[in-house]
C-alpha cells in the first residue's frame, strides 16, 4: 500500500510541475507584444506628438523587428508567435515616408515610400489574403502612390532623380498624359487612373 501511495505522490508531484510550466509559459504568451507592433504604435503616437526624428527611428525599428523575425526565428517561435506581418511592415514605411516628407527630407522619403510598395504592391500578395484584406491592402497601395506621386509632382527634381520626371531635353511632350498631372474625380485618394 505504502509503495502505491508514493507511485502516486510521485505522478501528481511530476504533473504539478508540468502543470506550473504550461502556466508560467502560457502567461508569458498572453503578455507577449509584438516589437513590430509596439514601435509601429509609438512611431504613429511620436508623430502625432510632433517629435519627427524619434517618430521615424521608431518606425525603423518596427522594420526592423519585421526583417529580424522573418529571417532569424526558430521553428519553435514560427510555432508559438504569430508571423511578422508584412502588412504593418509596409504601413511602417509608408508612415516613415510621411514623417520625412513632414521633416522635408525627399529622398529618403521616396525611398520609405517605394519600399512601402515593395511589401505591399496592392495585389494581396497571393492565394493567402481573404477578400476583404485583399481591397483593404489595394486600397493602401493606392494610398502610397498617390503620395508618391504627389512628392514627385511637388518636387521635379526628386522624380528626375528616380527616371520618372518630365526629363531635361527640349523635346515634344505631345498629348501624353504626365502621371500625376490631372486631378481625381474621387475625393480624397483620386482616380487611380490619373495616377
Amino acid at each position: 500500500m505504502n509503495a502505491l501511495k508514493q507511485k502516486r505522490n510521485r505522478w501528481f508531484l511530476a504533473g504539478l510541475i508540468a502543470g506550473l510550466l504550461l502556466l508560467f509559459y502560457g502567461l508569458g504568451l498572453a503578455m507577449w507584444q509584438s516589437p513590430q507592433v509596439y514601435y509601429y504604435n509609438l512611431g504613429v503616437k511620436l508623430y502625432a506628438g510632433g517629435d519627427l526624428p524619434h517618430a521615424v527611428q521608431s518606425f525603423d525599428r518596427s522594420l526592423s523587428a519585421y526583417k529580424s523575425s522573418a529571417r532569424n526565428s526558430t521553428w519553435l517561435e514560427r510555432f508559438v508567435y504569430p508571423k511578422p506581418d508584412r502588412e504593418l511592415a509596409a504601413l511602417a514605411d509608408f508612415q516613415k515616408g510621411k514623417v520625412l516628407i513632414r521633416a522635408q527630407q525627399g529622398q529618403p522619403a521616396v525611398d520609405a515610400l517605394e519600399e512601402s510598395l515593395m511589401l505591399n504592391p496592392g495585389n494581396g500578395y497571393g492565394d493567402d489574403v481573404s477578400a476583404p484584406d485583399a481591397v483593404r491592402m489595394h486600397e493602401e497601395a493606392l494610398v502610397v502612390k498617390y503620395d508618391l506621386e504627389l512628392l514627385f509632382k511637388n518636387n521635379p527634381s526628386l522624380a528626375q532623380q528616380q527616371g520618372k520626371g518630365k526629363g531635361k531635353g527640349k523635346g515634344d511632350k505631345g498629348d501624353k498624359q504626365v502621371p500625376g498631372t490631372e486631378p481625381g474625380k474621387q475625393p480624397g485618394k483620386g482616380n487611380r487612373d490619373d495616377i
